[in-house]
């Protein structure tokens, strides 16, 4: 049986992550106040449109609470540095895991996870793992960026997991790629169901949850969650996930504590 959880998340990963926020921070507090005239908008190579691959994946949204408000309320260069610093961290956690990240929206991130193997219980272990590891390291990148003076965030995530159709969408110089299927759709209304700085999971993912697990799920209550499974009677439920990620040096040890109590569930 797959562990419930890996040894990616260390001390070497969370120091290379957190050289790289304050690499961030220091290269956009120069580079957005430094932002050129353009007379047109910049090419993208082309690129084949309208195809697409079946395959089981789990999809992860995050998103900023309120960005649109807070950030009306500070300058464009400001709101640029912010998405700079914050973006492209959760793109270097998905990127750890090898997954792709394939949609930004404004302040949100799309990513697609798991498409390199067919193990349903590893795809779901590396979303969730991602989706900790940028909670934990959003705790590192707000602070600093409080500290320049910007005005505090909080986020939401959600995830979740099944068959999805992964399309290049567009035309040749103008298009995306996206993930088309009620997953995508799941995730992205588990991430407005989230609590502020939480994350939330559809129920595929967490039934690919190793069973130790298990014990942090908390069954999501909300009547605005209308998901039912083919029969239209059974609910397919959500849940918020509540395991805190520790720092990686105290967390290395619950790894092995966790090793030898997870063994008990094969």
């Amino acid at each position: 049986m797959t562990p419930p959880l890996s040894r990616k998340w260390n001390p070497k990963l969370y120091e290379a992550l957190n050289s790289f926020v304050l690499g961030q921070v220091r290269r956009n507090a120069i580079t957005t106040q430094r932002i050129p005239n353009a007379r047109t908008m910049p090419n993208l190579s082309a690129l084949n449109i309208g195809n697409a691959k079946r395959m089981n994946a789990a999809i992860m949204f995050f998103d900023f609470e309120n960005f649109t408000n807070i950030t009306s309320h500070i300058s464009p260069e400001n709101t640029l540095m912010i998405l700079n610093v914050a973006t492209s961290t959760v793109m270097r956690v998905v990127r750890e895991w090898k997954g792709s990240v394939e949609k930004h929206t404004g302040d949100g991130v799309m990513a697609i996870i798991g498409t390199e193997t067919p193990d349903q219980s590893i795809i779901a272990r590396d979303a969730i793992e991602i989706a900790q590891t940028i909670k934990f390291m959003k705790s590192d990148v707000l602070p600093q960026l409080v500290a320049q003076g910007f005005p505090p965030l909080n986020f939401r995530i959600g995830a979740e997991m099944g068959e999805v159709l992964i399309s290049r969408i567009g035309l040749p110089n103008m298009n995306f790629l996206t993930a088309v299927g009620s997953p995508a759709n799941r995730a992205s209304k588990l991430e407005a169901l989230a609590n502020k700085n939480g994350i939330t999971i559809g129920e595929k993912l967490a039934r690919n949850l190793h069973p130790f697990l298990h014990q942090f799920l908390a069954l999501g209550d909300d009547t605005t969650w209308d998901w039912y499974y083919d029969d239209k009677v059974t609910p397919y439920n959500y849940y918020h996930y509540t395991y805190e990620w520790n720092e990686p040096r105290e967390w290395i040890k619950d790894y092995f504590k966790f090793v030898k109590v997870y063994k008990s569930y094969e």
